[in-house]
């Protein structure tokens, strides 16, 4: 089964737009890998994240609380499909 129908068989229409985008992306782009989850933080305790796919490059930046999605939907589907977000 290619990764394209693969992925169709796992209901990302839940996910927000942003992790849907990273998603496909990861899983279903010829790059086909797992994202490098970078983190700024300032002092007073404010984060950026961003998700940097190592075949292109292609830069994501994500809110906090996309990128607890992202390491959910990558536990829970990223290992059949060998794509997400390294946790």
């Amino acid at each position: 089964m290619s990764d394209q129908a693969h992925l169709a068989t796992i209901d990302v229409t839940t996910l927000g737009a942003n992790v849907q985008q990273i998603v496909a992306h990861l899983c279903t782009s010829d790059c086909h890998a797992y994202g490098s989850v970078l983190q700024w933080c300032e002092t007073r305790g404010d984060c950026c994240y961003a998700v940097v796919c190592p075949s292109c490059r292609t830069q994501f930046l994500i809110e906090e609380e996309d990128l607890a999605e992202l390491e959910r939907w990558t536990e829970a589907n990223g290992h059949a499909l060998v794509c997400g977000v390294t946790l």
